[in-house]
């Protein structure tokens, strides 16, 4: 689990919430019960994780993960799953780059006023 932990970027606690949600199975495990997980583990998770991180919740995950271990009849049912989550997500994601127009400007005027003082207190400092 430590080996996936680092290179998955997820923590113990999330990988291990995966786990008992039953979001990820078929990771072997050794005489001393360490997991092993396989390439295919570690893009479930990558993607898992993307859900997660968009809010989707834990019953849509869960849904999901049923639709795609029923197989490719399911093809159409997942894909309007995570069409219907986009839509959820637009709003959200207008409003973030609202806020970083806003960041952006502000940083700006900041930078402005820093250099203005640093002009005005280098003319008091030719001054004095």
């Amino acid at each position: 689990m430590e080996e996936v932990v680092r290179i998955s970027g997820l923590d113990a606690e999330t990988l291990g919430w995966y786990e008992r949600q039953g979001l990820i199975e078929g990771a072997e495990e050794d005489p001393y019960g360490v997991r092993a997980y396989s390439p295919i583990h570690l893009r479930w998770l990558e993607f898992l994780n993307h859900l997660r991180s968009t809010g989707m919740s834990p019953a849509d995950m869960n849904h999901y993960v049923e639709l795609y271990r029923a197989g490719d009849s399911t093809i159409a049912a997942r894909r309007e799953l995570l069409e219907a989550h986009r839509e959820l997500l637009l709003p959200r994601a207008a409003e973030f780059a609202a806020t970083l127009r806003y960041l952006d400007w502000k940083i700006g005027f900041y930078a402005e006023r820093e250099a203005v003082l640093a002009r005005s207190a280098a003319a008091s400092a030719v001054e004095a």
